[in-house]
């Protein structure tokens, strides 16, 4: 008989729990690779820690990504009008990254207190992460290549 004492933030088990990384790596993912790795990777390792905040992380994830996809049409359109160019083009595509750092810093805020309860109960953490973050750095201009160089370079490069 199942017991109906729950912890609220108590991690779920996962069938893809070795897969579970310090969300710290997908934070770095981010930085070396960009966020066509990161975004997946976060959701990834949400669903293998069994965070609580599940819904709330994908919920980011998708403001990250049409957050960045807005600011690249608005940067793309500016751009074409001739209204940006030089030093605020520069400044404009600054913004952008800026806006993907932002939304991978507050996916690893929001999954870093789950991974932290996941880690003390369950402690079955892969630490393969950086392997991952430097394999994606070098894979990263094959990857912006495949993206065609357009609109979704912008986005997810």
């Amino acid at each position: 008989m199942p017991s109906g004492y729950v912890i609220a933030d108590e991690p779920r088990p996962s069938p893809l729990r070795q897969a579970s990384v310090n969300p710290m790596w997908p934070l770095l993912g981010l930085m070396l690779g960009g966020p066509w790795l990161a975004w997946p990777w976060f959701l990834l390792n949400g669903l293998a820690i069994g965070s609580a905040t599940r819904r709330r992380e994908g919920v980011l994830v998708a403001l990250a990504l049409f957050g960045s996809l807005g600011l690249a049409v608005g940067i793309t359109a500016l751009f074409g009008a001739k209204v940006l160019g030089g030093t605020s083009l520069k400044f404009a595509l600054l913004g952008l990254l800026l806006w993907k750092l932002a939304m991978a810093y507050l996916l690893y805020t929001v999954q870093a207190r789950s991974f932290a309860i996941y880690e003390y109960y369950s402690g079955a953490v892969w630490n393969g992460g950086l392997i991952v973050a430097i394999a994606a750095s070098a894979l990263r201009p094959r990857v912006l290549a495949l993206l065609g160089g357009g609109l979704w370079t912008l986005v997810l490069g």
